[in-house]
């Protein structure tokens, strides 16, 4: 683990439930399974992250797992955003293709616990008119949907402006690939690197073949699944969209292939790792607010 080295030994002591210790020849080092991953300080069982990892998946509360597997709403808490935080580290890089639909919506996303130690009191009338934004507790979730595909993206914008939707397209859609958007003007952008099309709304739902019927009926199921938690940080908002696209792209998937696939996310996800954030847009408190 430290030194590269292949001359490593299993130790047979009996040290911890389902773990195994290893020695390294070479360097006198030792270390187990969990060494270097998400999981290196947990207290917490093997079993019970599998088990909370499994009713994740299946779409249970985590109040309800918390009294299933017998450790407070805090830790179980902390271990789900451990997994969605490793979901979000291993996100797809591939870009869609052929034919795309994109759309987006708002939601409420306010600041919670320590954010709000030097913020006022919320008072009613914040609400503004026009399209939503990160300071204004009402970001934008965007969405690209690869047409006859289980393939798509859905991320969180800082804003709504054209210039932050082309990037967002850009870092996902190949070049030239046709791309169908509604008729609002933030998408303009895209005309210079996509053979882009729109339809407009007001008058109908599909003109000559251009729609975006797949990415509405999207957002059907995202909105019964957001409303479900009741209320997100907006600093939290990126590690549900990217738990919500893994579970989306790979719904052809059973629930047990896609736990053993999270598993394998935790084990390569390093605790303090800090991954590259010219990748993806991540909203990170500190640096927006």
């Amino acid at each position: 683990m430290r030194c590269n080295s292949e001359q490593v030994e299993r130790r047979t002591e009996r040290y911890r439930e389902h773990y195994h210790r290893y020695e390294c020849q070479k360097c006198g080092k030792w270390f187990n399974d969990f060494t270097d991953t998400a999981l290196s300080y947990s207290k917490v069982s093997l079993n019970r992250w599998v088990y909370l990892i499994r009713e994740l998946e299946k779409g249970q509360s985590v109040t309800q797992i918390s009294k299933e597997i017998g450790v407070t709403y805090k830790t179980a808490l902390e271990m789900a955003h451990t997994v969605r935080e490793a979901i979000y580290a291993q996100q797809m890089t591939d870009k869609l293709g052929g034919e795309v639909e994109g759309d987006d919506i708002h939601v409420k996303g306010g600041r919670q616990g320590k954010d709000c130690e030097r913020r006022p009191p919320r008072q009613r009338g914040l609400s503004q008119r026009g399209r939503g934004t990160y300071q204004g507790d009402r970001p934008l979730i965007g969405l690209w949907v690869e047409r006859n595909s289980p393939r798509m993206v859905i991320q969180m914008q800082r804003d709504a402006s054209k210039r932050t939707l082309f990037d967002f397209a850009h870092k996902y859609i190949e070049a030239a690939s046709r791309v169908d958007t509604d008729s609002w003007h933030g998408y303009n952008l895209l005309d210079a690197y996509y053979d882009h099309q729109t339809v407009k709304h007001s008058e109908c739902y599909v003109d000559n073949g251009v729609h975006c019927n797949t990415a509405e009926a999207e957002w059907s199921i995202f909105k019964p699944w957001w409303r479900t938690f009741r209320g997100v940080a907006k600093r939290y908002i990126y590690r549900y969209l990217a738990a919500y696209q893994f579970r989306r792209n790979h719904r052809h998937w059973s629930v047990l292939d896609r736990t053993h696939q999270v598993l394998a996310f935790l084990w390569a996800f390093v605790t303090g790792f800090q991954w590259d954030q010219s990748r993806l847009y991540r909203p990170v408190s500190s640096s927006i607010v």
